[in-house]
């Protein structure tokens, strides 16, 4: 068994941010029901890559948020249509949704309305800057994307090097970043109902959970009005150094670390150079000082030689992998970080899977994404996956047909 067997969640979302969320529910057991538009589907189903043919295609980026689930079609445009999903949202435990701002209430079926029917139901509404009427700000009703979030949240100002323009990190960091604090608050408001009996609305603003990942730099801000530059922490000295076969990362916060690093490299004497005499001065001083003279010694080793003399010292470091290193990663590999999906359109393919390991439980089911429409028919009374010109839109095997013709 898994931990959230028994709880249902309806899926009203689009893109990264509520189908991640749901895909972390999904794998601790939850029934995840994904309510998609007739047709068409999720924008993600037809992203790069594309496992494509004449039966149909499957989107790699569709399925890396989308395992573990069940799809329904439902054009909440219509009044027959809109009814069944409320029939639905009547049995749910749990409702995800990321859509605009404002539209499930101009449709009819928001949470005001929702609760009435089921006081249980606990509603996260995941946005860009926050949907609770009590908490509205200026910028309650922008549209928002992750790059727009990274850049709006303070976190592309710290991002890149310091005489470059402003970077934005992993695409979809914002999304996920903010999907895992959906489901944290997700699975609090479900204990809580365990106590009181009634559900809630979870308000998730992107926006609010990258700001909160700035808490140093907010309380650096506070205590010193000094803003932190970017490619630089003044604090602790940290970044990369050479080795033979690519670069190893390092951070020094302590006089103790210190210490140790210059007895890993043999050059006990930089512990008297007069540059390097605090935290604060070696942080200033690391690439002018440090890297060129710590790299004397790692660039003639190999990353894991560098990182294992640093491990013996009990000092913290990591190769700086490449991504098709992570995913031979043998650690991750015995840690069961990576599943084996099956899908009977595209074959098979290994992906990262949500990190959360619990030795009570079973792990996460390794099934595919679900096809278009796939359990109309089971939860649905036999309606029939339809495009929004009332015919077929699917492939026998229910993938999205591209250029499908009437």
């Amino acid at each position: 068994m898994r931990p959230l067997e028994g709880l249902r969640v309806l899926e009203l979302g689009q893109y990264i941010a509520a189908p991640y969320c749901a895909m972390v529910l999904a794998d601790l057991g939850a029934e995840v029901i994904k309510i998609e538009k007739p047709g068409n589907g999720d924008p993600r189903r037809v992203y790069d890559p594309l496992v494509q043919n004449d039966a149909g295609a499957l989107s790699g980026g569709f399925l890396s948020y989308n395992r573990n689930k069940k799809s329904v079609t439902l054009d909440l445009s219509s009044p027959t249509d809109r009814a069944a999903y409320l029939t639905l949202a009547g049995t749910a435990d749990i409702i995800v949704e990321n859509l605009r701002p404002g539209a499930v209430d101009k449709l009819g079926i928001g949470y005001d309305v929702l609760r009435k029917e089921n006081p249980r139901l606990v509603y996260c509404a995941i946005s860009g800057y926050g949907r609770l009427k009590s908490h509205r700000g200026e910028f309650s009703d922008r549209p928002a994307f992750d790059t727009a979030i990274q850049a709006m949240g303070g976190l592309m100002s710290v991002t890149g090097e310091t005489s470059g323009p402003p970077l934005p990190t992993v695409t979809g960091f914002a999304d996920i970043y903010t999907a895992v604090y959906a489901s944290v608050g997700i699975l609090a408001a479900i204990q809580g109902r365990e106590r009181t009996g009634a559900g809630t609305f979870v308000d998730q603003s992107m926006y609010d959970t990258v700001a909160s990942l700035l808490e140093r730099e907010l309380m650096l801000w506070d205590f010193t009005k000094e803003r932190r530059v970017r490619g630089v922490d003044r604090y602790a000295p940290l970044g990369s150094l050479q080795a033979s076969d690519g670069f190893v990362a390092l951070i020094l916060p302590t006089d103790e670390m210190w210490r140790r690093l210059c007895n890993a490299i043999d050059r006990p004497d930089l512990l008297d150079h007069p540059l390097l005499s605090s935290v604060m001065e070696r942080a200033e001083n690391f690439a002018m000082v440090i890297r060129p003279e710590a790299e004397k010694w790692t660039h003639t080793r190999t990353r894991r030689e560098i990182v294992e003399s640093f491990a013996a010292s009990g000092l913290p470091a990591g190769e700086t992998q490449t991504i098709d290193e992570l995913y031979e990663c043998p650690h991750l590999d015995a840690r069961h970080m990576f599943i084996s999906i099956n899908d009977k359109f595209a074959g098979e393919h290994r992906m990262i899977r949500t990190p959360i390991l619990m030795d009570a439980y079973d792990e996460p089911r390794p099934d595919s994404a679900p096809e278009l429409g796939a359990n109309n028919k089971e939860l649905l009374q036999d309606r029939e996956p339809r495009s929004a010109d009332g015919r077929t839109g699917t492939s026998p095997q229910g993938h999205i047909l591209l250029g499908a013709k009437p």
